[in-house]
């Protein structure tokens, strides 16, 4: 079996590396400069980056900031420029209401003036009669005052006696002159107490005379027997004797022909006065204005139909 040696120096390597070593530093050197360079350099990038953001951002903030207060802006000015407007409006509109006060002020106080003047000329009127009349009455008063105050005669003897006997004559026609006028004044009371009564007192037909009264039948189903039923209304009569023989000739001579009584349709004329008279009484009324148009609705509504074959 060979056998072999080898002997390896080290020594070229070594002082190889200890020549390498001061270039391995002097990178070193560099690349901690270059590193330290980059930082420095990605620091400034940065903030100029940063820088260039918040420049942005505030342009981005300030410009939208600015548009909006211009469109605010536009909008007062628009606003201001309405409220202007209608400032202008309401004020031409006070003017023209309060020229239109002043007119109607001073056409209402004429009249109400010239309404014054003719009442106070129509009760000038009214009282003038009185006050001619009173004054008349006085003066007349006045001379019958003096006409019948008692006289004595002061004249001599033997005129004593003629004087005395013209004033009872006198006296005497005055008052027949009285009398005459009493006696006419009672007869004209008389008169006209007459004539009143007779325009109060309603005028009466003789005894055993007809008497034409309306009747209205009414026909309606009853709830208890289901059937055709009828009622009767007639005016209010004076006197209950008087309502019984009126009853009585109801049920003769209509109550007893209802069986054969038939609905019939209305003529226009018929309904025409019927309406018309409808008309009239809810006029005269003291109804609400609400219930007179459910009773004319109610009306307007209904069927119209007559029994034919009703003989009074």
């Amino acid at each position: 079996m060979a056998n072999f040696t080898f002997t390896v120096e080290t020594d070229e390597m070594a002082e190889a590396l200890h020549g390498v070593v001061p270039h391995v530093e002097g990178t070193t050197a560099a690349v901690i400069a270059m590193q330290s360079g980059v930082i420095v350099a990605e620091q400034r990038a940065a903030d100029r980056i940063c820088e260039n953001v918040n420049r942005g951002f505030f342009s981005l903030i300030h410009s939208q900031i600015s548009q909006k207060i211009a469109a605010c802006r536009s909008q007062i000015d628009a606003r201001l420029l309405e409220l202007r407007d209608q400032s202008q409006k309401l004020k031409s509109v006070k003017n023209v209401m309060q020229r239109d006060f002043e007119m109607i002020t001073v056409r209402y106080t004429k009249l109400f003036q010239s309404l014054d003047a003719a009442l106070f000329s129509r009760v000038h009127e009214i009282d003038q009669a009185s006050v001619d009349l009173t004054q008349k009455d006085l003066g007349r008063l006045r001379r019958r005052t003096q006409n019948l105050q008692a006289s004595v005669p002061v004249n001599q003897l033997e005129s004593v006696r003629s004087s005395q006997l013209i004033a009872a004559s006198a006296t005497k026609a005055t008052a027949g002159i009285t009398i005459t006028a009493m006696n006419r004044f009672i007869a004209d009371s008389n008169e006209q107490n007459l004539l009143t009564v007779s325009m109060l007192e309603a005028k009466t037909e003789g005894e055993g005379g007809p008497l034409l009264l309306p009747i209205v039948l009414v026909e309606f189903d009853s709830l208890q027997s289901h059937q055709r039923q009828w009622q009767r209304h007639v005016p209010k009569l004076p006197s209950p004797v008087l309502a019984a023989e009126v009853d009585k000739a109801i049920e003769r001579s209509v109550f007893a022909e209802l069986q054969r009584l038939e609905w019939k349709p209305m003529s226009a004329d018929e309904r025409e006065k019927i309406a018309h008279r409808v008309h009239q009484l809810l006029e005269q009324s003291k109804l609400s204005e609400r219930v007179r148009k459910q009773v004319m609705r109610m009306f307007a509504s209904a069927k119209w139909a007559g029994l034919d074959g009703v003989n009074a």
